[in-house]
């Protein structure tokens, strides 16, 4: 069965990506059965006595075969929105609502593994250090490392890694079309971190450079969501 869906149908309609909500707490919470239907017996009232009627066949593949879902009970507890009570007492669920709040968690824990992606890449970058950062001549050499996370939107941290031999080191930020923002001078030298917090930015992309003695060492790409 097709469900009407159509924009012309709705009002007060919000993207589930502009809520503060963590779906994906929410879907983790859920517990999924398995289950067989129970009779149900029904009380119809005739002209000289009561009959109860069953609700269900007994003998049809619905009746005899196991089941999966969720309880209603419990799900009215996370989101009543998706629970209704029928004329006659029970619980019904719409599990067609349910679809977005699934697609929203499956958007969050994407999320959750592109930011450990990057950490991972970061830790490995770093584990690496002494190989990345010599020279021919076996003499160190500044190094830039990913942003992470990356995306961010709270904070995000930018490794660096600058020999005692740099006199003047930065890092710079600017937009995507190459506009200086801001730039930070480094006095540290060995390895360092720089934090950016996603309050000083609009939401966007951006790029930043580590420079040492006026020449530039890398340039990388981060992004800043809402």
């Amino acid at each position: 069965n097709l469900t009407s869906s159509d924009i012309r149908l709705k009002t007060n309609v919000l993207s589930l990506n502009n809520k503060n909500t963590k779906f994906l707490n929410s879907v983790l919470s859920m517990n999924p059965v398995e289950y067989n239907l129970k009779q149900v017996y029904h009380k119809d009232v005739g002209d000289t006595a009561t009959v109860q009627t069953k609700l269900y066949d007994e003998k049809s593949q619905q009746f005899q075969k196991k089941h999966f879902g969720l309880i209603a009970q419990e799900l009215k507890e996370i989101y009543p929105e998706l629970v209704y009570e029928e004329d006659d007492g029970y619980l019904s669920i719409d599990y067609t609502g349910l679809i977005p709040v699934l697609i929203q968690s499956i958007k969050e824990l994407k999320s959750q593994v592109d930011d450990l992606k990057n950490t991972q890449s970061a830790n490995a970058s770093m584990a690496s250090l002494s190989e990345n950062t010599q020279s021919e001549d076996g003499s160190l050499l500044p190094f830039l490392y990913q942003n992470a996370p990356n995306p961010f939107k709270e904070k995000t941290e930018i490794r660096y890694f600058v020999p005692e031999s740099v006199k003047i080191a930065q890092i710079s930020i600017y937009t995507i079309q190459g506009a200086l923002l801001k730039q930070v001078n480094i006095s540290q030298r060995g390895e360092g971190v720089h934090v950016v917090y996603g309050g000083e930015l609009t939401p966007g992309v951006y790029l930043y450079s580590l420079i040492a003695d006026s020449r530039q060492v890398d340039v990388k790409k981060m992004i800043v969501t809402k």
